[in-house]
């Protein structure tokens, strides 16, 4: 999967279909066994991010939620009886450049315990919900309103952003810091 594309749900959903008549051509049975690939996966639309997990989930599954300071809490949930077949094997590939939909996904399949994560690096760290408002002069500001959580409460976010304090400190430019291991 190469991104989160409107049709990402319905695309994973034809490969799976796919891949389960070749596997019964080739050996007379079920699909044993799943690869994701998300390494490189830069991400793309929540609604496919939660559109490609709820192919594996349990229905009723929290997928992610959405949380930050003067924003209602959102939960995404499944609410489908999964695509693929529960005892199928999965395992999902990442690496750095794994971030946001893709993130979701993976938090989604590791947090919900149906399938492995497989990758030497940490993903990215992409988990902010932004907005986006038109200005003057044909220009756009996008601020961030969330930041995205997987269904254990694991923050994907992997950096924090804190204004400085005036003059002297920072100049009241924003420093960057990235996230404590044990508060991801």
């Amino acid at each position: 999967l190469r991104g989160f594309t409107q049709d990402a749900g319905r695309e994973m959903r034809s490969a799976i279909t796919s891949l389960r008549y070749q596997a019964a051509e080739a050996s007379g049975g079920d699909l044993k066994g799943l690869i994701l690939d998300l390494r490189g996966n830069p991400g793309g639309l929540l609604t496919s991010a939660v559109d490609v997990s709820a192919l594996f989930v349990p229905k009723n599954s929290d997928i992610v939620s959405a949380r930050g300071r003067g924003f209602p809490d959102s939960v995404y949930v499944s609410k489908v009886d999964p695509f693929v077949d529960p005892s199928t094997k999965l395992a999902v590939l990442i690496n750095e450049n794994t971030a946001s939909a893709a993130e979701i996904v993976t938090g989604a399949i590791q947090d919900l315990d149906v399938g492995v994560v497989v990758g030497s690096d940490r993903t990215f760290g992409k988990g902010l919900v932004q907005n986006v408002e038109a200005l003057p002069f044909n220009t756009l500001l996008k601020y961030t309103v969330a930041k995205y959580y997987t269904p254990s409460g694991r923050c994907i976010q992997g950096i924090n952003y804190v204004e400085g304090g005036g003059p002297g400190e920072n100049d009241g430019k924003y420093t960057a810091n990235k996230v404590a291991a044990e508060d991801q």
